[in-house]
């Protein structure tokens, strides 16, 4: 677990990068974590959906090269959040000016309070990206009112809902937000987990484009994408003969491109047409023989 100490220091970390990037102190960032990552702090990003569910995301840097990974095979709500889990591991290298590599597996990126078995940088990860995702003021000014007065669970669900809507993170993230700051106490914590799996049941209640939105936070979208534009390199680097057309179809397969996209058709392989009789091994001599 943090101590107060370095709780309060990376609240603080994160406030400071929001109000760097002119995302104040309240501002949404949800998927925008990602144009953040790539523009704001000049990193090359990659996101592309794993077969294995076993590795969230990485962070590399070396010498003035950043790139981080996010495995998109996760709900998009989740991919928001190890972004953001990323983009602090992105920070302390380049605070630190060293060279390394952060391999990120699923049980690293948690968004809930479960984090005993991680190791001290992690920790400070996770925190740190439901900060920056989610700042300590809004969370207290939208649930201020349960400290006076008696909400219904009913209605703490549909007000979790509508953080969930506008900020775009998971519905654990948001729990686990009740529970740093000591808004809800652990019991009550583990009573609300439940909901998470009925969300939808409860979104019902609102109004549709609330719903839709939460869906597709849910969803799981597969997406496909690299700062490098590795489809339009292939494309460029085939046109001036350097791979093959089979190649350039394998490489922009991956990103769900075709090479009509780029006006590119396939080479007609014509049939080589050689009279063979110059060499006194024409068909007739064959035929003799037979």
């Amino acid at each position: 677990m943090l101590n107060r100490e370095e709780i309060e220091k990376i609240e603080g970390k994160a406030l400071k990068h929001r109000k760097m990037n002119d995302l104040g102190t309240d501002s949404p960032i949800g998927d925008k974590i990602f144009d953040i990552i790539e523009n704001q702090y000049e990193s090359f990003l990659l996101l592309y959906p794993l077969k294995s569910r076993n590795i969230a995301g990485f962070t590399r840097k070396k010498g003035e090269l950043i790139q981080i990974f996010i495995n998109t095979s996760f709900d998009k709500g989740f991919q928001n959040f190890a972004g953001a889990h990323e983009l602090y591991h992105l920070i302390q290298f380049q605070e630190k000016e060293n060279d390394n590599f952060i391999l990120c597996k699923k049980t690293d990126v948690l968004d809930t309070i479960d984090e005993s078995d991680l190791n001290l940088e992690e920790l400070k990860a996770n925190y740190f990206a439901a900060a920056f995702l989610l700042p300590r003021e809004v969370v207290f000014d939208r649930f201020k009112k349960i400290r006076k007065l008696k909400y219904s669970e009913e209605d703490l669900i549909l007000e979790i809902l509508k953080l969930q809507f506008q900020y775009e993170v998971p519905f654990k993230t948001i729990l686990k937000r009740l529970r740093e700051l000591d808004i809800i106490d652990k019991k009550y914590y583990e009573k609300l987990k439940v909901y998470e799996h009925r969300i939808l049941d409860y979104c019902k209640m609102m109004d549709i484009s609330v719903e839709n939105s939460i869906k597709g936070l849910i969803t799981c979208d597969a997406r496909k994408y690299h700062t490098l534009n590795v489809p339009k390199i292939a494309a460029d680097v085939y046109k001036n003969s350097f791979i093959s057309f089979a190649k350039l179809e394998d490489i922009i397969s991956k990103y769900d491109k075709s090479t009509e996209d780029f006006k590119i058709t396939k080479p007609e392989i014509r049939p080589i047409d050689i009279d063979f009789s110059n060499f006194g091994i024409g068909d007739d001599e064959y035929d003799e023989e037979d």
